[in-house]
C-alpha cells in the first residue's frame, strides 16, 4: 500500500472508531440492541457481499453464508475477528483508500461500515435467516389478462418429426400445422394468463411443456388433453428441455430481483427430482450435451455454467461475457458450445477446456437464439434487427445475413436436417427461412 494510501486509511479507521464510540449503546441498552445489530449486519452482508462470496461463487476462496466460513475466511486467512472490528480483514478492506477494495464496485458508507464494526466488536452474532431474501410471491391465477394485441414470440418448440411447430403468441400457445401448408393450426392451447416463455417437446413427440408465470403446462401431444401441471416455481420460467429419455424435465425459474434456480422434475409423477441455485440471478437458457450427462446455463451474472446431470453438482464455470449471456447451443457431436450474449458477441467454446475458441462479432444488437442443426461448422444467430445470420466456428464475422423479419427476433428453431428455420417475433409472427436465407413463409397468430 503506498504511504498516502496508508495514511487515508489509518485516519478513516480512526474516524470510523470515533463513529464506533459515539453509536454504542449504554450497557442497559446493549442487549435489547444486539438482535437489531446483527439483522443490519446480516443485510448488509446479503446485499453487498454474498453475490460474490456464496458456495458456488467464492472469490478469493472466501464464502460468508455461514458464521463458520466467515471466520475460516478465504485465501489470506479470517474474514471478521469477534470483538477486533478494527483488526478484521471485513472492515479493513471495506475502506476506500484500501487494496483491495470491497465491494470492488459500490463503496459502503461511514455507518454501514460502522454498523459491521459494531456487529464484530460485540462478538459476530449471526442470523442465518436474515441471509435469506424472502420473495413474495404471486399467485398465478389473480394475473390479469394480457391485453389482446399483445401476443410476442418468445419460444417455439418444433415436434420430432418436424411436423408441428408449437408457438407462444402471448399467452396462447397454438401448434401450427407444417405438413399441410394452407391447413389450420392443430391446436390452440389455454392456461397461461402470463406471456409464454419457454416451450419444449419431448424427444418422444408425445409431451408438450409450455411455461409462464409460476407455472409449467404438460399437454398430451395425441388429443391435447392435460398433462398435469407443475407450480412449485418461484417465478417465470424462463427455460426448459426435456433429458433425451424425455423421462425428465428441466425448468429454469427465479422471483423479480432473485437468484436463478433449476429443478429436474420427473415426468410420470410431475416430482421434483433435484434442485439448486444455478446464477445470482435469471438463468435465460439451457443446453444438454449431447450424451445426456451435462446440463449448461447462460446467466443475467454474464456466466455460463456446466452442471452434473444426475447431481446437480457444478462441473465447470466460464466468466463468459460482458453482458447477460441469453443464448446457448451445442454443436451436435458435443465438441463445442456456442453463447450468445447482449454484447452483441457469439462465442465459440472447447467444452472440455473451457477455451476460447471464436469470438464473432458483427451483430447489430442482443444474439438472442442460436441453431446448431448439423455437425459441421456452420451456426445461424437471430438478433435484434430481425436478421438470421450464418456464422462459422472459426470466423469471426457472420458469413452472411438472411432476410430480416419484420420485428425484432425472442427465439429461433431448425429442423432436424437444418433446411428449414422459425424465428419467433416481437410482432406476434413466425417467420420461415430456407437454407437459402430466404424468407418463405409467415405464420400470424391466431384469431382473438
Amino acid at each position: 500500500m503506498k504511504p498516502f494510501t496508508r495514511r487515508l486509511a489509518t485516519a478513516r479507521l480512526a474516524k470510523l472508531a470515533l463513529v464506533i464510540a459515539a453509536a454504542w449503546p449504554s450497557a442497559g441498552q446493549a442487549e435489547a440492541g444486539d438482535a437489531g445489530l446483527a439483522k443490519r449486519a446480516m443485510h448488509l452482508l446479503r446485499d453487498r457481499c454474498l453475490r460474490c462470496h456464496n458456495a458456488k461463487k467464492n472469490k478469493g476462496e472466501l464464502n460468508l453464508t455461514t458464521r463458520a466460513l466467515a471466520l475460516k475466511g478465504g485465501d489470506e486467512g479470517p474474514s471478521l475477528l469477534p470483538g477486533q472490528a478494527a483488526e478484521s480483514r471485513m472492515i479493513r478492506y471495506a475502506q476506500p483508500g484500501s487494496d483491495p477494495h470491497m465491494p470492488p464496485k459500490k463503496q459502503l458508507g461511514d455507518e454501514q461500515i460502522a454498523t459491521l464494526g459494531q456487529w464484530i466488536d460485540a462478538g459476530a452474532k449471526w442470523l442465518p435467516s436474515e441471509l435469506v431474501i424472502e420473495a413474495k410471491l404471486i399467485d398465478p391465477a389473480k394475473l390479469g389478462r394480457l391485453p389482446a394485441g399483445y401476443r410476442p414470440v418468445f419460444a417455439l418448440a418444433l415436434s420430432p418429426d418436424n411436423r408441428q411447430l408449437a408457438a407462444g403468441h402471448g399467452s396462447l400457445v397454438t401448434v401450427h400445422n407444417l405438413a399441410e401448408k394452407d391447413k389450420p393450426a392443430t391446436a390452440k392451447l389455454n392456461g397461461h394468463r402470463d406471456a409464454v416463455q419457454s416451450i419444449a417437446w419431448s424427444p418422444d413427440g408425445k409431451r408438450l411443456a409450455t411455461g409462464g408465470f409460476r407455472k409449467v403446462l404438460l399437454w398430451n401431444s395425441t388429443d391435447w388433453s392435460s398433462g398435469g401441471e407443475i407450480t412449485d416455481l418461484p417465478g417465470r420460467v424462463t427455460a426448459m428441455t426435456f433429458t433425451p429419455d424425455s423421462a425428465t424435465l428441466i425448468t429454469a425459474s427465479n422471483a423479480l430481483g432473485q437468484a436463478g434456480g433449476v429443478a429436474l422434475w420427473n415426468i410420470a409423477a410431475l416430482a421434483k427430482r433435484l434442485a439448486w441455485q444455478a446464477h445470482d440471478e435469471a438463468v435465460f437458457d439451457l443446453a444438454i450435451a449431447p450424451d445426456g450427462k451435462t446440463l449448461a446455463t447462460a446467466g443475467a451474472d454474464r456466466l455460463l455454467r456446466f452442471w452434473s446431470l444426475a447431481t446437480g453438482e457444478q462441473v465447470m464455470q466460464i466468466e463468459a461475457h460482458t453482458a447477460p449471456v441469453l443464448s446457448l447451443a451445442y454443436k451436435p457431436d458435443g465438441a463445442l458450445l456456442a453463447s450468445g450474449g447482449a454484447d452483441k458477441e457469439l462465442k465459440i467454446w472447447d467444452t472440455k477446456t473451457r477455451e476460447k475458441k471464436t469470438v464473432v462479432i458483427g451483430h447489430p444488437g442482443n444474439v438472442a437464439a442460436i441453431a446448431w442443426p448439423a455437425k459441421n461448422a456452420e451456426l445461424i444467430t437471430a438478433s435484434d434487427d430481425g436478421a438470421l445470420r450464418l456464422c462459422s466456428e472459426s470466423g469471426t464475422r457472420p458469413g452472411k445475413t438472411w432476410a430480416k423479419a419484420g420485428d425484432l427476433l425472442h427465439c429461433l428453431a431448425a429442423t432436424t436436417d437444418g433446411k428449414l428455420l422459425y424465428g419467433g417475433a416481437d410482432n406476434g409472427r413466425v417467420y420461415a427461412w430456407d437454407r437459402n436465407g430466404k424468407i418463405i413463409r409467415t405464420l400470424g397468430p391466431p384469431e382473438p
